[in-house]
């Protein structure tokens, strides 16, 4: 009985807890990776977007600060570039994506 109660309980909070898909973070995370595809052109890169959405943070002016490592042109020895990626983004009333307000490429 007492491990039912355990396995219950474990169910309930995993059902409850965390980031699973389309949390605020997720949300976040997956509108700088579209901002960053848009300005990378046919560049190939690659982002971590659980990172990305786990380091998500209020900057203090209203809008939200994710920042994680980008590597631009992965494999390709002569082009390959890591860089770390910072993407504010701003959540609006109504809206389902927030907008990304600003973005940076950090060498």
């Amino acid at each position: 009985m007492k491990t039912i109660s355990t396995l219950a309980i474990c169910i309930l909070l995993t059902a409850c807890g965390g980031s699973g898909g389309g949390g605020k973070n997720d949300i976040a995370a997956t509108a700088c990776d579209a901002y960053a595809k848009s300005q990378l052109a046919d560049k190939p890169y690659k982002l971590d977007l659980g990172a990305l959405a786990a380091s998500m943070k209020d900057d203090g002016t209203g809008s939200m600060l994710l920042t994680a490592p980008i590597v631009i042109n992965p494999g390709v020895p002569s082009a390959e570039s890591k860089q770390s990626l910072e993407c504010q983004v701003r959540f609006t009333a109504g809206k389902a994506q927030p907008d990304v307000t600003r973005m940076q490429f950090i060498w």
